[in-house]
C-alpha cells in the first residue's frame, strides 16, 4: 500500500476542510454566503494543488 500518497492525501483533504471553515466564518465569509459554493470550489483545487506540492515534497525527501 502507498502510505506516503495516502498520508499527503488526507492531509492535503484536511487542508481544504480547515480552509472552507476559516474562511466561512470569517467576518468576509459571513457576508458573502450567497458565493459559498465558489467558495467551496477554491477550497477543493487549493487542496488539490497543496496536495500535488507535498506529493512532490514527499517523492523528493522519501
Amino acid at each position: 500500500m502507498d502510505w506516503k500518497g495516502l498520508i499527503g492525501n488526507f492531509i492535503a483533504i484536511f487542508f481544504g476542510l480547515f480552509l472552507y471553515i476559516l474562511i466561512t466564518n470569517s467576518k468576509w465569509g459571513k457576508s458573502h454566503e450567497k458565493y459559498q459554493y465558489a467558495i467551496m470550489l477554491v477550497c477543493v483545487l487549493l487542496a488539490c494543488l497543496f496536495g500535488f506540492g507535498l506529493k512532490i515534497l514527499i517523492g523528493m525527501f522519501f
